[in-house]
């Protein structure tokens, strides 16, 4: 033991050489014997565990280090992210107060006598025009970035309600496809220069955006049934019946007052199946823009293959059919077979339309 701190004192000043020596030194057999009231006692330490308590205390030693090393890396890097958001914020503001100075000095009119304007009237106006073309591009810029952020945020939603990134194109070009018909004569918007480029940016910005709301534009806004309880969410559950891990395509309702299932959106009668197996008792509608919706498990059907239904109409009486343990409506939505979450997309399209 003596010759351990002997040692130790040594090395102290040298962590290295420390942490070397305590895991490695020859530890012996430690013996204390001492008299306490003419009664011997023994103190018995082995060598293998004193071996184990240092290097014990050395890997504790290291993680606490390291630990603290960690903690003032993530508080460093906590503290530059926070300065830079605060600089964004910064930068954000000054955009928009920039931009609704524009907004406010568009409307300025700058005019002159054609007959009786000298030179120096010519130049002031058109420094004037050109004053006017730099506050018009500041107003574009900023529209565009805040049409870019609302494109990100409906992209978000689709993104969470399941449609993979993939997918997202595909659907937008079908809600495309899809819209009312449009037209009539208008006037094209141009400026010169670089401003031109910033109306081409608003231009695409905004032609994003129309797209992801047109897709929200054929999606439903309001529940296939009247003050329901939902009974099991979309996605990955326990299956009731079989225990088995499953993943959930849809949502289920359970009827408190009203135990009809109305369409929550106009469309045909896809499919009808009849059945006291899985679904039981099913009607498929199918919606503009590929948008299919499932009602399930009815306990009757109300309406016919191929026959056109109006949004809220009553498809059927909510039952017990097929693989259900009690009285409740299965409701699914897809957009071209691709199954998505109903909670997240109807809260979405109530808000977006």
């Amino acid at each position: 033991m003596i010759d351990l701190l002997s040692t130790l004192r040594k090395s102290i000043l040298k962590p290295r050489k420390l942490v070397s020596e305590l895991w490695n030194y020859d530890y012996k057999d430690f013996r204390l014997i001492f008299e306490q009231s003419d009664v011997l006692h023994y103190f018995y330490v082995s060598s293998r565990t004193q071996r184990l308590l240092s290097r014990s205390f050395i890997v504790v030693l290291i993680t606490t280090l390291c630990l603290i090393a960690a903690l003032v890396m993530h508080s460093a890097v906590s503290v530059w992210r926070y300065k830079n958001l605060e600089a964004s914020k910064l930068e954000a503001e000054e955009k928009r107060r920039e931009a609704l100075s524009a907004l406010a000095e568009l409307s300025e009119e700058i005019s002159v006598n054609e007959g009786t304007a000298s030179h120096e009237d010519l130049i002031k106006v058109a420094h004037g025009y050109r004053d006017r073309l730099n506050r018009m591009q500041t107003l574009i810029e900023f529209s565009s970035q805040e049409l870019k952020l609302a494109s990100s945020a409906l992209e978000k939603g689709l993104k969470a309600s399941g449609v993979a990134d993939n997918q997202l194109q595909k659907i937008r070009m079908l809600a495309v496809s899809a819209r009312p018909a449009m037209g009539g004569v208008s006037n094209e918007i141009k400026f010169d220069g670089p401003a031109d480029k910033a109306l081409e940016s608003y231009r695409l910005s905004l032609v994003q955006l129309e797209q992801l709301k047109q897709v929200y534009k054929f999606m439903p806004s309001e529940s296939p049934v009247s003050k329901a309880i939902t009974s099991s969410k979309f996605g990955v559950r326990v299956h009731p019946i079989t225990n088995k891990l499953t993943v959930h395509e849809g949502l289920d309702y359970v009827p408190t007052f009203d135990g009809y299932a109305k369409s929550v959106l106009p469309g045909v009668v896809e499919k009808i199946q009849r059945s006291d197996n899985g679904y039981g008792n099913m009607v498929v509608l199918l919606h503009p823009g590929k948008v299919r919706t499932i009602y399930a498990h009815l306990d009757s059907i109300d309406v016919r293959q191929d026959q056109k239904v109006d949004q809220g109409e009553i498809l059927g009486k909510i039952g017990n059919t097929g693989s259900s343990t009690g009285k409740h409506l299965h409701y699914e939505i897809s957009i071209d077979n691709i199954k998505i979450n109903p909670s997240i997309i109807t809260a979405m399209a109530k808000n977006v339309q």
